[in-house]
């Protein structure tokens, strides 16, 4: 509506210089035109450069996280660097465990900031929106037809993954891919001697504080011991792995 009041202030200026004759009413109704010129120019170029009449609003959205590597076993949250300097990250996700097109973070830092927090919980992403929405009806009514409204500020992406999720660049993740496929039949190996040796450590000590343990007992405990042994090589042998790649 400013633009609206500023194009009738410039028409009646013009219509008044040339169709009013007495001196003193011309002037007054010049100078009354003329403010509202600059009036309306004022806050026109205050509402472009310092957003008057705004304030900044925020929308907060929080969806699960999913790995975005083909591997079902690792659950990984890729980036690649971008930028001379390798400070700037591009992440690389999923919301959805359906969705065949993976998200990615705006790799310019003026548009989105992106970081990653260790939790306890579960993995997911947190997406705060902040844009800039006129504060009442009366400024909007005066500016929006500017087109400045639901102007973008910036994104803040908060990746919260858990131990289980591990950090790696595109880079790293084919490396890591690489060196399990080659070392798979040797991890394979030393898996079952690691495991084997937990069980019978266990199985032993069991037997030495009770020697009368049934064969259902002594079972059920060689299972739970042979889940968790697994368990423990492979975090070992992955962790071996992942400080590799890293090097």
């Amino acid at each position: 509506m400013i633009i609206i009041c500023l194009l009738i202030a410039a028409i009646l200026l013009f219509t008044v210089m040339i169709t009013i004759d007495k001196v003193g009413l011309r002037t007054i109704l010049s100078f009354i035109c003329v403010a509202v010129i600059l009036v309306s120019m004022f806050f026109m170029v205050k509402n472009d450069r310092e957003h008057f009449g705004m304030h900044q609003v925020s929308t907060v959205k929080t969806s699960k996280l999913y790995s975005a590597a083909s591997s079902s076993q690792l659950k990984m949250l890729l980036y690649q660097q971008v930028g001379t300097s390798g400070k700037e990250k591009v992440y690389i996700y999923k919301t959805s465990a359906a969705q065949k097109k993976v998200t990615t973070t705006n790799p310019d830092p003026r548009n989105t900031h992106s970081k990653v927090v260790k939790v306890s919980g579960t993995a997911e992403v947190v997406t705060k929106t902040m844009r800039w929405e006129y504060k009442n009806s009366f400024y909007s009514f005066w500016f929006g037809i500017s087109g400045n409204g639901h102007q973008l500020v910036r994104h803040y992406k908060t990746f919260r993954i858990n131990n289980a999720w591990l950090v790696l660049s595109t880079t790293q993740a084919k490396k890591l891919a690489q060196l399990v496929k080659q070392n798979q039949s040797k991890m394979k190996e030393a898996g079952k001697t690691f495991v084997t040796a937990q069980v019978k450590q266990a199985l032993t000590a069991a037997l030495t504080k009770n020697p009368t343990m049934s064969q259902a007992q002594q079972q059920a405990l060689t299972k739970k011991v042979a889940a968790q042994a697994q368990a423990q090589f492979q975090q070992q042998a992955l962790a071996k792995l992942i400080a590799e790649v890293k090097k």
